[in-house]
């Protein structure tokens, strides 16, 4: 696209001229020479078709003039009193001369950014993210309008080779900051390594040992959110605490209840990383946004004022777009704490529940190990105490007995008592033949928990002590009954009537024979 042209016309007297236009870019304005025809000599507009029009300098003869000219849409390049046989050759120049007026302007906007972000570098003492960051987007925008044309070749071309060498300086900064992160990085993820290992060990060994387990991995998670990592030590060390999550809760609780509660919180944490990175974005168009406007002021030329302008609009546009998804995050990640904190809440329910189901199963294995051993060791004491018991039944049937014969003289009462003896020591060796029978039951009933065991002891001996007691009594009011030759007897119980003769007493010591075999049986 050049930017002379030379054309024969005529001027406001119909004489010939020859016409020479020139555009001046910068100042976006248009040089109109004309020759009158003697001074358009063959030679002379030879040069000027030919040397003038490619860009070289030709000198001009005394005579020609000058006129100078605004570049205007509306308005056209030649003055009313100029006419010209090709006008479409004047119509064309006025359109592409205007869009390289456009273009050349963009093309100095985007020099003005460029030296503001070499200015930026040169003052830079380590690497900044936020400036490489923004040096790409704008390595982006004039690509854009490279691919669009909206920019010349020759312009493009220039502002990617210097676009590049500010790219270079910036690796070198990040170079050697990066050497000194993934060196923080190896000690930070040592340091992590470390305390994963000691949780596996401690996971691997279960019992009390995983007590404080899931705390501390808590913690570890905590401190991961904000620490400075690499992305590869950051990935592995996320993969170690999420898999000892899981074996943490496998250990504790079976298979499957690993992952139980931990989608809601690899959510959080996705949410957390996803709030952090669009409040950067938001905290650098913001400055990016202030910075413009600091610009506009400064700005001159309306196109450029325009391109700032529009920048600003679409800076804005973007802010309020990412603020919206901010506080939506934020509404998300609340509701996800609360749902997470319910789910904590029923896990801690259910590990304190397993905890006394344990607790109590261990009980329940030590009784019944103490009441096994216990029942070995004192398998003669186990026979007497049963033989106790059976004793103690004949016993409160003979105190029945005695107390309703209690009208019959003194000496019969201690028959009866005396062939009450004998059939509880008949029943004593018949308990003993079936102390084998005791013994098995007992172990049947080794299982029961302690508390039960010991209430059924209790009462057994409670039971064997009242007999005795309930026994003894009986006897001694019989002895002293006899003393006096009078029986004494309790209010509820009816003196019989006298016997008659040729009639028979009721024999006592029958009787509680009778019912000595009855409570043997």
């Amino acid at each position: 696209m050049k930017n002379r042209i030379v054309i024969w016309g005529t001027n406001g007297a119909d004489e010939k001229v020859l016409i020479a236009l020139e555009l001046q870019t910068e100042a976006s304005k248009v040089m109109l020479y004309t020759f009158p025809e003697a001074l358009a000599t063959a030679e002379f507009s030879g040069k000027l078709m030919k040397d003038w029009r490619e860009g070289r300098e030709v000198e001009f003869p005394e005579g020609y003039t000058t006129i100078e000219r605004e570049l205007s849409v509306t308005e056209g390049l030649l003055p009313d009193d100029l006419k010209v046989d090709r006008t479409d050759v004047i119509q064309r120049a006025q359109t592409e001369w205007h869009f390289v007026v456009l273009s050349t302007k963009l093309h100095q906007v985007y020099q003005n950014e460029l030296a503001e972000f070499r200015e930026k570098i040169q003052q830079l003492s380590t690497y900044d993210n936020k400036v490489f960051d923004g040096l790409k987007a704008f390595w982006d925008k004039v690509q854009s309008q490279s691919r669009d044309r909206n920019l010349f070749r020759e312009h493009a071309d220039s502002l990617r080779d210097n676009i590049n060498v500010l790219f270079e300086d910036l690796k070198k900064l990040r170079s050697k900051v990066q050497e000194e992160f993934m060196s923080a990085s190896s000690t930070v993820a040592e340091d992590f390594n470390k305390a994963l290992e000691d949780i596996e060990e401690r996971i691997s060994a279960g019992g009390q040992r995983l007590n404080n387990v899931f705390d501390e991995l808590k913690q570890l998670q905590q401190r991961y959110r904000t620490a400075r990592l690499s992305n590869e030590h950051r990935n592995q060390i996320w993969d170690r605490i999420d898999g000892a999550f899981k074996k943490a809760k496998e250990r504790k609780f079976g298979a499957g209840a690993a992952d139980e509660g931990n989608a809601v919180e690899r959510r959080l944490a996705g949410l957390v990383d996803a709030l952090k990175r669009m409040e950067d974005s938001v905290r650098r168009d913001a400055e990016e946004l202030e910075f413009q406007h600091k610009k506009v002021s400064k700005t001159e030329g309306q196109l450029e004022a325009q391109i700032r302008m529009a920048k600003i609009k679409m800076i804005e546009e973007r802010l309020e777009s990412k603020r919206a998804k901010v506080e939506e995050i934020k509404r998300t990640m609340s509701e996800l704490e609360r749902r997470s904190s319910a789910a904590k809440n029923k896990e801690a329910k259910r590990a304190e529940k397993e905890n006394e189901r344990q607790k109590v199963a261990a009980a329940k294995d030590a009784v019944k190990a103490e009441i096994d051993a216990e029942i070995k060791s004192r398998k003669d004491d186990s026979l007497y105490d049963a033989a106790s018991t059976v004793i103690g039944d004949v016993l409160m049937d003979a105190l029945d007995t005695a107390r309703a014969v209690a009208s019959v003289t003194a000496d019969k009462v201690e028959e009866a008592v005396e062939a009450a003896q004998d059939k509880g020591a008949q029943m004593i060796e018949d308990a003993t033949e079936k102390g084998g029978s005791l013994l098995d039951k007992a172990r049947e009933l080794a299982g029961i928990v302690a508390e039960e065991a010991e209430k059924a002891f209790e009462s057994a001996v409670e039971n064997v002590e009242e007999a005795i007691s309930a026994a003894t009594e009986p006897a001694k009011e019989s002895k002293k009954g006899k003393k006096n030759d009078t029986v004494i007897v309790e209010d509820t119980v009816h003196r019989p009537a006298p016997v008659k003769e040729n009639e028979t007493a009721a024999d006592p010591a029958k009787d509680a024979g009778d019912k000595g075999t009855d409570a043997g049986n």
